[in-house]
């Protein structure tokens, strides 16, 4: 613990008198589709030369009993400098549990001044850690509490830190865990770690927590608690915190779309269908500001309605509002008297699932089942541009994920397991005179039966696996990837400039395959195999040709014409020496 020498004792009051601490917020994500939940707010000291960091800071405001008035400033001030925080966000403030034992505590005060910045105490969440209060659990219990009552999230700090308990989660029952730093270091080379957290993570999903994992810091260790399960992340490697609330980085939120279709296409082999909007209905939604009393009036006109999204004035979604939720809200004794001057703002359940137009069928249907026994069979939200798009309901989406797995089980490569001509036909045949921006690629490879030949079938199919795993982990978009047999693979992009993610995957193969070869062949550059006519000849390291049409000359009016042009782009491609890239 630091020694308080007088000087040290002299800075901290200085710095209490003057309020000379500031905030900086630091984005926690879903680690489902990288879009931003809320931020934690953090202090910083701008005392110059300050003979203390912030972690000591507060050590000293415990050792000096001034806990509540250090705290004071840091919240009014993180909270002051929040204003601008993205609707539907949620802003995470630390709490030492020890402010309650301090004399000048007075309960309310946070709720008061949240009113007077425009904040609504939902959209706060209180992370209060277990280290400070491991000998008072008492104390502990008490803050939780009485930050619930008011309304307020809760989040429970450093778990796994040695200091939380199992007992004590189940009975305080928090919104949110978060995982401590020191165990998600080195996550992904970290065997038993990797099962703690997957434990943990399956634990929060029936117990309706939203477990988070912070100190984040390489794409390795975000992978691996995506695999694991982990709902949100925050960290150096998502983005350091700043003065202003920053988003992350688009080629970072593609990489974690990509990230999580990658993992479900590892374990489960998906389909590659349209996104989850196209099964949507678009049933029309409710003002937050609209009255609660009308909207249960409605609920008990209409018989068929079993739910209804509510919107802002910008058409973002705010929540769900269920029969059975409203039926509750109006219930009982008081119920009618207590709400009927409501607005539905304060009935939503801001819990809902909320999914963009474009995600996989397959990866909502895990999401929706993986949520808590009372949510289970409520309906998904689709938005488009994060605007409200529609309602899934659990009976559509289950409905059309099992057609999806039985399609796919029928028309399914056996190799690798990626759709089969049927859908691609399909797929292509939905493009042609579309006025959709597009590029369907098609990928041969060179030199591939002279391989075979040399050495053997089951290391030609390796080869295969392998052209459609770089095709697979170098798509960044939910691209369509197909098997048309043998050594040729299809992809169907939304965008037209796919020229980049060619050449990684020309690299990613390029690279992969020497394990294929022995070193004698892979030094020299050529195999010796035989030719059509049986005599033997020099074939060169197997390569990729690469054929491409966009919708910039989609003049076809059929798919037999489209399939001609692009087997006439193949052929020239296929040419060119070495990985080669062509398009129309």
């Amino acid at each position: 613990m630091l020694q308080i020498t007088t000087e040290i004792k002299r800075q901290f009051h200085e710095i209490l008198e003057k309020k000379l601490v500031y905030p900086v917020y630091q984005p926690i994500i879903s680690l489902k589709d990288g879009e931003l939940t809320g931020y934690e707010a953090l202090s910083r000291i701008s005392l110059k030369d300050a003979q203390f960091n912030v972690e000591e800071m507060f050590q000293i405001s415990e050792q000096l009993d001034k806990v509540w008035e250090l705290e004071e400033i840091c919240r009014i001030k993180s909270i002051e400098n929040a204003k601008k925080k993205p609707k539907g966000t949620k802003l995470y403030l630390n709490v030492n549990p020890n402010v309650l034992k301090d004399k000048q505590f007075h309960e309310g005060m946070t709720a008061s001044y949240l009113k007077t910045q425009g904040f609504k105490n939902k959209d706060i969440v209180f992370e209060i850690t277990e280290r400070t209060s491991i000998d008072d659990s008492e104390l502990f219990s008490k803050t939780i509490e009485h930050y619930k009552k008011q309304d307020f999230k809760i989040a429970i700090d450093d778990f796994g830190d040695g200091y939380a308990s199992l007992n004590r989660i189940c009975a305080l029952r928090p919104k949110f865990i978060k995982l401590d730093i020191q165990m998600i270091h080195d996550i992904d080379k970290d065997h038993l770690k990797q099962s703690l957290i997957e434990s943990c993570a399956i634990f929060c999903k029936n117990s309706g927590i939203k477990l988070i994992a912070e100190g984040i810091e390489t794409a390795d260790e975000l992978k691996e608690l995506i695999r694991l399960g982990v709902d949100y992340g925050q960290g150096y490697y998502i983005r350091y915190p700043a003065k202003n609330m920053e988003d992350i980085s688009p080629e970072l939120k593609q990489n974690i779309q990509k990230w999580n279709y990658q993992h479900i296409l590892a374990s489960d082999k998906p389909s590659f269908w349209n996104g989850i909007g196209t099964i949507a209905t678009q049933t029309a939604p409710v003002q937050i500001d609209d009255s609660a009393l009308h909207l249960y009036e409605s609920f008990q006109e209409n018989e068929d309605m079993s739910e209804i999204c509510a919107i802002d004035s910008e058409y973002q979604v705010r929540g769900l509002v269920t029969r059975e939720q409203i039926y509750r809200t109006f219930g009982g004794r008081y119920g009618f008297t207590l709400h009927s001057r409501s607005t539905v703002e304060k009935i939503i359940d801001d819990d809902t699932l909320i999914v963009d137009y474009e995600t996989p069928i397959e990866l909502v249907s895990r999401m929706a089942l993986a949520r808590p026994k009372p949510t289970l069979y409520d309906a998904i939200v689709v938005t488009r541009n994060q605007k409200y798009e529609g309602i899934v309901t659990v009976k559509d989406l289950l409905e059309t994920a099992l057609t999806i797995q039985v399609s796919k089980a029928m028309d399914a490569s056996p190799l690798t397991g990626l759709p089969g001509n049927s859908v691609i036909q399909e797929k292509i045949a939905e493009l042609i005179g579309s006025t959709k921006e597009y590029a369907v690629v098609y990928f041969d490879l060179d030199n591939f039966k002279a391989y075979n030949d040399a050495y053997g079938f089951q290391n030609g199919d390796r080869m295969i696996k392998i052209l459609a795993e770089s095709i697979t982990e170098a798509a960044k978009h939910n691209e369509f990837i197909g098997h048309i047999g043998g050594d040729d693979i299809v992809m169907i992009s939304k965008h037209r400039n796919v020229e980049e993610t060619c050449m990684e995957i020309t690299t990613k193969f390029s690279t992969r395959i020497k394990e294929l070869y022995n070193t004698t062949d892979w030094n020299r550059g050529y195999i010796l195999s035989t030719n059509r006519n049986g005599f033997p000849e020099q074939f060169p390291i197997a390569t990729v040709s690469i054929a491409a049409i966009t919708d910039k000359s989609n003049s076809h009016e059929s798919l037999e014409s489209f399939s001609e042009k692009i087997a006439k782009l193949k052929k020239k491609a296929k040419k060119q020496e070495g990985n080669s890239f062509i398009c129309d």
